[in-house]
């Protein structure tokens, strides 16, 4: 279970970390056909290249290859494991690497941007693990609270420590003020 850092008392601190690996997160199953064709079932993209192997290949794929989105599900942590206290990873569910950035406590949070470059294809029996790095934390005072945004880039590395992906995500965390203050 990766446990999520102690608090820091001031965005000072969090600077200081810009730059250092956060803990890993290991995606909880590898990527199947069964997956490729439920992601492709429910939105109804009927794309033979996520279903004719020969048309894959012929494609320069060395088989069926997963939808680029996919890597985002394939490399995210288990919800549960059997014997975890309350029956979860963690406190929050999904676990997700901006969760893992050392920041002053706070009772205010939101996602304001993703960003994801696709590097190369992510095949059935592929399994990935996330590595972050906080790369820039800007304060700001916005109407909702005090705070910071914060910018986390995350490698998707695949079992032959590939790069599949590379996402940016910014996020605001803070804490409210008082009108007028």
């Amino acid at each position: 279970m990766i446990e999520i850092p102690e608090s820091v008392e001031t965005w000072e601190e969090t600077e200081k970390t810009i730059g250092e690996t956060l803990p890993v997160i290991y995606g909880a199953d590898a990527a199947t056909l069964g997956w490729i064709r439920q992601w492709n079932e429910v939105i109804e993209a009927d794309c033979p290249l996520y279903y004719d192997e020969e048309l894959a290949q012929r494609l320069g794929y060395k088989t069926i290859p997963a939808p680029a989105g996919m890597a985002m599900a394939v490399g995210t942590a288990s919800w549960w494991e059997p014997g975890v206290e309350e029956g979860r990873v963690g406190p929050l569910c999904p676990l997700a690497m901006p969760m893992l950035v050392p920041t002053p406590r706070h009772s205010l949070g939101f996602a304001t941007d993703t960003e994801v470059e696709f590097l190369r294809p992510l095949y059935p029996g592929d399994t990935l693990r996330q590595v972050g790095r906080l790369v820039s934390v800007t304060r700001k005072r916005l109407k909702v609270g005090d705070g910071a945004f914060f910018t986390v880039e995350i490698e998707f590395i695949n079992q032959n420590d590939e790069t599949v992906a590379i996402q940016r995500v910014t996020t605001w965390s803070g804490n409210p003020v008082e009108e007028g203050e």
